[in-house]
């Protein structure tokens, strides 16, 4: 197994909403954590026993419009859960590029487990670019999209992230 810090500076994460008025999008950097695998040279081993963390605060995320980043903010109750975090509980090779991945994600308090598939590349120097997107509805962390007048907030929404890794 070989362990692995994300980059922050290197590593981001973009939330796609919507509304009955416009799109709603945010980005993040700074993401933290962590990931420990077991690699060859041409891709993650056949049997990966893979383990990790991804840590994203709250106020790292974005939209443009401090307004709108001020209402998610609260919403969140970004004060008693400054972080979202996930963390990696199972995985599965598909390919020597692609692999299954089972986890726990935590945010505003609740942790709901979540799967989806990640692309993972090699880099010249040893790094490792992990890239995958998964929709999710946000009601099933209890929060209640906001409805003000004729604007409807929809309650999925499109997480894409892009994972720069370097060995320990």
């Amino acid at each position: 197994m070989t362990r692995f810090q994300l980059d922050p500076e290197d590593s981001r994460v973009w939330i796609d909403g919507s509304s009955s008025v416009h799109p709603i999008r945010a980005t993040a950097d700074g993401v933290a954590g962590w990931l420990e695998v077991a690699t060859i040279r041409t891709g993650v081993a056949a049997a990966p026993k893979l383990a990790g963390e991804v840590r994203i605060a709250v106020d790292r995320l974005s939209s443009g419009n401090p307004l709108v980043d001020r209402e998610t903010r609260r919403r969140v109750d970004a004060r008693r859960f400054p972080e979202i975090v996930g963390t990696v509980t199972a995985a599965a090779r598909i390919d020597p590029a692609r692999l299954a991945v089972t986890g726990d994600l935590a945010f505003r308090g609740e942790v709901r487990s979540v799967s989806g598939e990640v692309t993972v590349a090699f880099g010249d120097d040893g790094h490792l670019v992990i890239e995958g997107e998964a929709r999710f509805d946000v009601r099933d962390w209890g929060l209640q999209p906001p409805k003000v007048a004729m604007l409807r907030v929809h309650p999925h929404i499109d997480v894409r992230i892009h994972l720069v890794a370097r060995p320990d």
